[in-house]
């Protein structure tokens, strides 16, 4: 039905990682450009925060890939999540803390312009396996909530493995039908961003068929032109095209470039608010203006680029060599 070495690359797909790079530093001057007043800031910052989505794509793609190349059972369940949790939790809980101590730094600063701001050891607690959405505290910061719908889809994942991956492609498609529904009732709103995974993972199953690729192409189809439908034009868009750069360009290679912001964009993702946003707080005591915005948001994005680097090296790969130890531990041999 699939072909395993088709899914050997997973790991490392060069235009996944230029995709998730740009993704990245997509939201970042999205978030820098909201904090200012120009019409050339607002004008950059319109479609900005579209890489969240790019995201979710990714994610729908390469993680049941990865699963599959390693021969992924379901009583393997728990330890794939203790993998996700070593692998992404220390650097999320570090930032956690320095949200809180850069903070109380500003705070003490001459001239401090920022909102009040107060937190509880009960909104922490809740943001530890991302549960805020079902108390009533709020985000320590604005990019957590999307962390969410990631630990969320590595559950939903994990758990139904079989049913996504080993049987046909309308297996698929019911198990992606019933959560997109469930999600949405239990919401009360229609939750395209759920379809973006399904996506991802229907692009997933295409590009590993080989018995009937008709169907799992005209499946991939239908779920972008649902993202048109339900979450309008600019997401379809964008959606239509992180799953055809990825189908088209998988075996490309990108360079070097994409391979380095691949490598810091988890890193620049959680930190370019509490870094950057520091930047443009502290820029505009100093000028405005549509050009002074541009610099400020230049300013931000280097500087949140520079620090991911040394996070990425110093928080984020000492966790994800962790989490490929306990990976070589666990896995089998016969599916290394």
């Amino acid at each position: 039905m699939m072909n395993l070495r088709s899914s050997s690359h997973s790991s490392r797909i060069s235009v996944v990682e230029g995709l998730r790079g740009l993704a990245a530093i997509s939201v970042a001057v999205f978030h820098f450009s909201g904090s200012l007043s120009s019409e050339l800031a607002k004008l950059i910052g319109a479609y900005a925060w579209l890489g969240v989505d790019v995201f979710f794509v990714i994610s729908g793609f390469v993680i049941p890939l990865s699963l599959y190349g390693r021969g992924y059972e379901l009583r393997q369940f728990p330890s794939f999540i203790l993998r996700r949790l070593v692998r992404l939790e220390p650097p999320y809980l570090f930032t956690i803390a320095m949200v809180i101590v850069l903070y109380h730094i500003a705070m003490m600063v001459p001239g401090f312009q920022g909102a009040n701001w107060s937190y509880s050891l009960s909104q922490i607690a809740s943001h530890l396996f991302y549960v805020v959405p079902f108390t009533d505290h709020k985000w320590l910061q604005p990019v957590y909530w999307s962390l969410a719908y990631e630990f969320a889809f590595y559950l939903a994942v994990g758990a139904l493995f079989p049913f996504l991956i080993n049987l046909r492609i309308e297996w698929t498609v019911l198990v992606g039908a019933v959560i997109f529904v469930a999600v949405c009732l239990a919401k009360g709103v229609l939750d395209f961003r759920i379809l973006q995974f399904i996506v991802g993972v229907l692009l997933m199953r295409f590009v590993v068929e080989e018995r009937d690729r008709t169907s799992a192409g005209l499946w991939l189809a239908i779920s972008i032109g649902l993202v048109f439908v339900t979450g309008g034009l600019i997401f379809g868009i964008k959606v239509a095209f992180t799953a055809f750069a990825i189908l088209l360009c998988r075996g490309f290679d990108f360079g070097r470039w994409a391979y380095f912001l691949g490598g810091i964009s988890y890193s620049l993702y959680l930190t370019h608010v509490p870094i950057g946003g520091r930047v443009i707080n502290l820029g505009r005591r100093f000028g405005d203006g549509a050009m002074f915005d541009m610099f400020l948001i230049v300013a931000a994005t280097v500087i949140s680029v520079i620090f991911a680097i040394y996070f990425a090296r110093f928080i984020e790969r000492p966790a994800m060599r962790l989490s490929r130890r306990l990976t070589a531990e666990q896995t089998p041999l016969a599916a290394r």
